[in-house]
Protein backbone atom coordinates (compact mmCIF):
# COMPACT_ATOMS: atom_id res chain seq x y z
CA UNK A 1 0.00 0.00 0.00
CA UNK A 2 1.67 3.18 -1.19
CA UNK A 3 1.63 5.99 1.35
CA UNK A 4 2.93 9.43 0.42
CA UNK A 5 4.43 11.58 3.13
CA UNK A 6 2.98 15.06 3.47
CA UNK A 7 5.34 18.00 2.76
CA UNK A 8 6.68 19.78 5.80
CA UNK A 9 5.00 23.11 6.48
CA UNK A 10 6.82 25.74 8.51
CA UNK A 11 4.72 27.59 11.06
CA UNK A 12 4.15 31.29 10.36
CA UNK A 13 6.00 33.58 12.82
CA UNK A 14 3.93 35.14 15.59
CA UNK A 15 3.45 38.92 15.63
CA UNK A 16 5.84 40.62 18.11
CA UNK A 17 3.00 41.63 20.44
CA UNK A 18 1.62 38.07 20.57
CA UNK A 19 4.86 36.17 21.07
CA UNK A 20 4.75 36.35 24.85
CA UNK A 21 1.06 35.77 25.53
CA UNK A 22 0.34 33.02 22.97
CA UNK A 23 0.66 29.43 24.21
CA UNK A 24 3.15 27.38 22.15
CA UNK A 25 1.69 24.82 19.76
CA UNK A 26 2.74 21.19 20.15
CA UNK A 27 5.75 20.19 18.07
CA UNK A 28 5.04 17.81 15.20
CA UNK A 29 6.72 14.42 15.37
CA UNK A 30 8.25 13.08 12.16
CA UNK A 31 9.87 9.88 13.45
CA UNK A 32 6.56 8.02 13.94
CA UNK A 33 3.61 7.99 11.57
CA UNK A 34 0.03 6.90 12.15
CA UNK A 35 -3.09 6.54 10.05
CA UNK A 36 -6.81 6.48 10.71
CA UNK A 37 -8.82 3.67 9.15
CA UNK A 38 -11.77 5.29 7.36
CA UNK A 39 -14.66 4.25 5.13
CA UNK A 40 -14.92 5.45 1.53
CA UNK A 41 -18.69 4.80 1.33
CA UNK A 42 -18.32 3.58 -2.25
CA UNK A 43 -17.42 0.30 -3.98
CA UNK A 44 -17.50 -1.34 -0.58
CA UNK A 45 -16.84 -5.06 -0.39
CA UNK A 46 -19.42 -6.82 1.76
CA UNK A 47 -18.15 -7.68 5.25
CA UNK A 48 -17.52 -11.34 5.97
CA UNK A 49 -20.66 -11.26 8.14
CA UNK A 50 -22.75 -11.18 4.93
CA UNK A 51 -20.74 -13.97 3.29
CA UNK A 52 -20.95 -16.68 5.96
CA UNK A 53 -23.50 -18.77 7.84
CA UNK A 54 -23.24 -20.22 11.34
CA UNK A 55 -25.16 -22.31 13.82
CA UNK A 56 -27.60 -19.67 15.03
CA UNK A 57 -28.77 -21.67 18.05
CA UNK A 58 -25.18 -22.33 19.17
CA UNK A 59 -24.25 -18.65 18.82
CA UNK A 60 -27.37 -17.70 20.79
CA UNK A 61 -26.31 -20.09 23.57
CA UNK A 62 -22.73 -18.78 23.62
CA UNK A 63 -23.89 -15.17 23.63
CA UNK A 64 -26.02 -15.88 26.70
CA UNK A 65 -22.98 -17.39 28.42
CA UNK A 66 -20.89 -14.29 27.59
CA UNK A 67 -23.51 -12.03 29.11
CA UNK A 68 -23.93 -14.22 32.19
CA UNK A 69 -20.15 -14.26 32.76
CA UNK A 70 -20.09 -10.46 32.49
CA UNK A 71 -22.85 -10.12 35.06
CA UNK A 72 -21.14 -12.50 37.51
CA UNK A 73 -17.75 -10.83 37.11
CA UNK A 74 -19.12 -7.34 37.63
CA UNK A 75 -21.80 -8.21 40.20
CA UNK A 76 -24.40 -6.36 38.18
CA UNK A 77 -27.92 -7.03 37.00
CA UNK A 78 -27.24 -5.14 33.77
CA UNK A 79 -27.87 -7.36 30.74
CA UNK A 80 -25.88 -5.96 27.79
CA UNK A 81 -26.58 -6.73 24.16
CA UNK A 82 -23.16 -8.41 24.05
CA UNK A 83 -19.85 -8.00 25.85
CA UNK A 84 -17.17 -7.73 23.14
CA UNK A 85 -17.31 -3.91 23.19
CA UNK A 86 -18.06 -3.09 26.81
CA UNK A 87 -15.87 -0.83 28.94
CA UNK A 88 -13.86 -1.74 30.92
CA UNK A 89 -12.85 -4.33 28.38
CA UNK A 90 -12.14 -7.82 29.63
CA UNK A 91 -11.31 -10.89 27.48
CA UNK A 92 -14.32 -13.09 26.97
CA UNK A 93 -14.02 -16.78 27.79
CA UNK A 94 -12.70 -18.63 24.68
CA UNK A 95 -15.27 -21.35 25.35
CA UNK A 96 -17.99 -18.73 24.88
CA UNK A 97 -16.96 -17.84 21.31
CA UNK A 98 -18.20 -19.60 18.17
CA UNK A 99 -15.35 -21.41 16.42
CA UNK A 100 -16.62 -22.24 12.94
CA UNK A 101 -18.59 -20.55 10.16
CA UNK A 102 -19.28 -21.62 6.58
CA UNK A 103 -18.89 -19.53 3.43
CA UNK A 104 -21.94 -19.04 1.26
CA UNK A 105 -21.70 -20.43 -2.25
CA UNK A 106 -20.35 -17.92 -4.75
CA UNK A 107 -18.42 -15.83 -2.19
CA UNK A 108 -15.68 -13.97 -4.10
CA UNK A 109 -12.08 -14.84 -3.32
CA UNK A 110 -9.70 -13.99 -1.82
CA UNK A 111 -11.42 -13.26 1.48
CA UNK A 112 -10.81 -9.87 3.12
CA UNK A 113 -8.12 -10.07 5.80
CA UNK A 114 -9.69 -7.38 7.99
CA UNK A 115 -13.46 -7.42 8.36
CA UNK A 116 -16.33 -8.19 10.75
CA UNK A 117 -18.53 -11.16 11.62
CA UNK A 118 -21.35 -10.82 14.18
CA UNK A 119 -20.27 -7.16 14.52
CA UNK A 120 -16.87 -8.23 15.88
CA UNK A 121 -13.57 -7.55 14.09
CA UNK A 122 -12.13 -10.62 12.37
CA UNK A 123 -8.60 -10.83 10.95
CA UNK A 124 -6.66 -13.40 8.98
CA UNK A 125 -3.92 -15.50 10.51
CA UNK A 126 -1.31 -13.33 8.77
CA UNK A 127 -2.75 -10.10 10.15
CA UNK A 128 -3.03 -11.55 13.66
CA UNK A 129 0.62 -12.61 13.66
CA UNK A 130 1.80 -9.18 12.49
CA UNK A 131 -0.18 -7.45 15.26
CA UNK A 132 1.06 -9.77 17.98
CA UNK A 133 4.68 -9.36 16.81
CA UNK A 134 4.48 -5.63 17.55
CA UNK A 135 2.18 -5.47 20.57
CA UNK A 136 1.52 -8.80 22.22
CA UNK A 137 -1.11 -8.75 24.96
CA UNK A 138 -3.03 -5.62 23.93
CA UNK A 139 -5.74 -7.60 22.14
CA UNK A 140 -7.47 -10.93 22.62
CA UNK A 141 -7.71 -13.33 19.66
CA UNK A 142 -10.12 -16.26 19.35
CA UNK A 143 -9.55 -18.86 16.58
CA UNK A 144 -12.23 -19.04 13.90
CA UNK A 145 -12.31 -21.60 11.10
CA UNK A 146 -13.98 -20.41 7.90
CA UNK A 147 -14.98 -23.40 5.76
CA UNK A 148 -15.87 -23.22 2.07
CA UNK A 149 -19.40 -24.09 0.97
CA UNK A 150 -18.22 -27.44 -0.40
CA UNK A 151 -16.15 -28.16 2.72
CA UNK A 152 -12.96 -28.63 0.72
CA UNK A 153 -11.04 -25.53 1.84
CA UNK A 154 -10.52 -23.95 5.23
CA UNK A 155 -9.28 -20.50 6.21
CA UNK A 156 -7.73 -19.67 9.57
CA UNK A 157 -9.14 -16.44 11.03
CA UNK A 158 -9.52 -14.88 14.47
CA UNK A 159 -12.12 -12.84 16.26
CA UNK A 160 -10.23 -9.83 17.61
CA UNK A 161 -11.26 -8.13 20.85
CA UNK A 162 -9.77 -4.74 21.70
CA UNK A 163 -8.94 -4.75 25.41
CA UNK A 164 -8.81 -0.99 25.86
CA UNK A 165 -10.21 2.23 24.48
CA UNK A 166 -7.80 5.13 24.15
CA UNK A 167 -8.21 8.91 24.14
CA UNK A 168 -5.22 9.99 22.04
CA UNK A 169 -6.57 12.71 19.74
CA UNK A 170 -5.90 16.45 20.11
CA UNK A 171 -9.23 17.90 18.91
CA UNK A 172 -8.22 21.57 18.96
CA UNK A 173 -5.61 20.97 16.25
CA UNK A 174 -8.07 19.84 13.58
CA UNK A 175 -10.77 17.45 12.45
CA UNK A 176 -13.25 18.47 15.16
CA UNK A 177 -15.67 21.26 15.98
CA UNK A 178 -16.59 22.45 19.43
CA UNK A 179 -20.17 21.92 20.56
CA UNK A 180 -21.97 23.63 23.43
CA UNK A 181 -24.43 21.91 25.78
CA UNK A 182 -27.51 23.61 27.23
CA UNK A 183 -25.68 24.13 30.53
CA UNK A 184 -22.87 25.99 28.74
CA UNK A 185 -20.24 23.24 28.92
CA UNK A 186 -18.41 22.37 25.70
CA UNK A 187 -17.44 19.15 23.95
CA UNK A 188 -15.71 18.09 20.73
CA UNK A 189 -17.50 16.58 17.72
CA UNK A 190 -15.89 15.12 14.59
CA UNK A 191 -16.34 17.32 11.54
CA UNK A 192 -18.43 15.91 8.72
CA UNK A 193 -15.51 15.88 6.28
CA UNK A 194 -12.62 13.45 6.71
CA UNK A 195 -10.25 16.19 7.85
CA UNK A 196 -6.82 15.36 9.22
CA UNK A 197 -6.74 14.68 12.96
CA UNK A 198 -3.79 14.80 15.33
CA UNK A 199 -2.55 12.29 17.90
CA UNK A 200 -0.67 12.97 21.13
CA UNK A 201 2.36 10.68 20.91
CA UNK A 202 2.71 10.57 24.70
CA UNK A 203 -0.78 9.09 24.99
CA UNK A 204 -0.24 6.74 22.04
CA UNK A 205 2.85 5.30 23.70
CA UNK A 206 4.00 2.02 22.17
CA UNK A 207 0.65 1.15 20.59
CA UNK A 208 0.33 0.15 16.94
CA UNK A 209 -3.39 -0.63 16.45
CA UNK A 210 -5.77 0.99 18.88
CA UNK A 211 -9.45 1.75 19.21
CA UNK A 212 -9.84 5.41 20.10
CA UNK A 213 -12.95 7.10 21.50
CA UNK A 214 -12.79 9.84 18.83
CA UNK A 215 -11.81 7.75 15.80
CA UNK A 216 -14.51 8.06 13.16
CA UNK A 217 -14.51 4.38 12.16
CA UNK A 218 -12.86 3.19 15.38
CA UNK A 219 -9.13 2.65 14.87
CA UNK A 220 -5.73 4.17 14.31
CA UNK A 221 -2.77 2.13 13.03
CA UNK A 222 0.97 2.77 12.97
CA UNK A 223 3.05 3.00 9.80
CA UNK A 224 5.22 0.20 11.24
CA UNK A 225 2.26 -2.19 11.29
CA UNK A 226 1.05 -1.00 7.88
CA UNK A 227 4.52 -1.80 6.55
CA UNK A 228 4.24 -5.37 7.83
CA UNK A 229 0.70 -5.84 6.49
CA UNK A 230 0.98 -4.03 3.13
CA UNK A 231 -2.35 -4.09 1.29
CA UNK A 232 -4.58 -5.63 3.97
CA UNK A 233 -7.72 -3.47 3.88
CA UNK A 234 -10.76 -4.46 1.79
CA UNK A 235 -12.33 -2.11 -0.73
CA UNK A 236 -14.30 0.56 1.06
CA UNK A 237 -11.68 1.15 3.75
CA UNK A 238 -8.63 3.36 3.34
CA UNK A 239 -5.84 4.92 5.40
CA UNK A 240 -5.81 8.65 6.14
CA UNK A 241 -2.59 9.97 7.64
CA UNK A 242 -2.90 11.55 11.08
CA UNK A 243 -0.66 14.24 12.47
CA UNK A 244 1.53 13.22 15.40
CA UNK A 245 2.47 15.82 18.02
CA UNK A 246 4.25 16.00 21.33
CA UNK A 247 4.21 18.59 24.08
CA UNK A 248 7.00 21.12 24.30
CA UNK A 249 9.58 20.17 26.92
Amino acid sequence: MAIAAEPHRSAAPLPPDAAVSAAPLPAQREDRRFFEILETYQNRLRPLHDCVTWDAEEEKRLKALRIEAYQLRNATGFQPHDVFHLWPYHPVDPDHVIKRVALKAGTPMPLPEYSQILHVTVVSDRVMKAIVALEEGRHAFFPLEIVSADGESRHRYYFMQFLEQTDCTVPKLGGFRRGVRQDGTTYWVRSSADEKVFLDIERVGTRHLFQDKRAKWGCFISADLVGKLNDFLPRGLHLAEAGVVRKHS
